[in-house]
């Protein structure tokens, strides 16, 4: 028996047709990864626990400037506290100096022990300022970013930016 006559398919309905059979024959390339998120520029505050002792903990942490901009240095106050809230090692009362803190520095610090789990301890930051070469209080060129890939716990809730002993206001 011959073939029925046809009327001729338009061009669009020729590409579809062949476009839906190529589709269906061909395997599609795997859809390309999103493209990895960089963090916004930040003074990253970074802990995680250190230690074997089950009921101590010896936290390694640091601070790095991440945000691109030369500060002369960081003055920040940290303390240590259960997650119950007793304090474990109060800031000291002039905080912290990081000195130099350009761009890309990291500053790596241990320096104690504290008695419990390290799933029981938090950081918290209170007060942090910088300052330029001359010890003259400069804003402080991003937020602060905690970096907790562990068990030991940031709070930045109670971090505020402001003057500090050691970094002279501007006049």
């Amino acid at each position: 028996m011959p073939p029925l006559p046809t009327a001729p398919a338009s061009p669009g309905l020729r590409r579809r047709a062949l476009l839906a059979s190529l589709g269906a024959s061909l395997a599609l390339p795997p859809a390309l990864p999103a493209a990895a998120q960089t963090p916004p520029p930040a003074i990253v505050v970074s802990a995680r626990e250190g230690g074997s002792n089950p009921g101590f903990c010896m936290p390694q942490w640091s601070i790095a400037n991440e945000t691109g901009q030369a500060v002369g240095a960081l003055l920040i106050q940290l303390e240590w506290r259960s997650r119950a809230g007793r304090v474990l090692e109060p800031a000291a009362p002039l905080g912290s100096l990081i000195e130099p803190f350009g761009p890309g520095r990291r500053k790596d610090l241990s320096l104690s022990g504290h008695p419990v789990p390290c799933a029981e301890l938090r950081l918290v930051v209170g007060r942090y300022a910088c300052r330029d070469a001359q010890a003259v209080r400069m804003p402080c060129p991003g937020p602060l970013r905690a970096q907790a890939p562990g068990r030991v716990e940031i709070d930045l809730s109670a971090a505020q930016e402001g003057p500090m002993t050691g970094a002279v206001e501007r006049r």
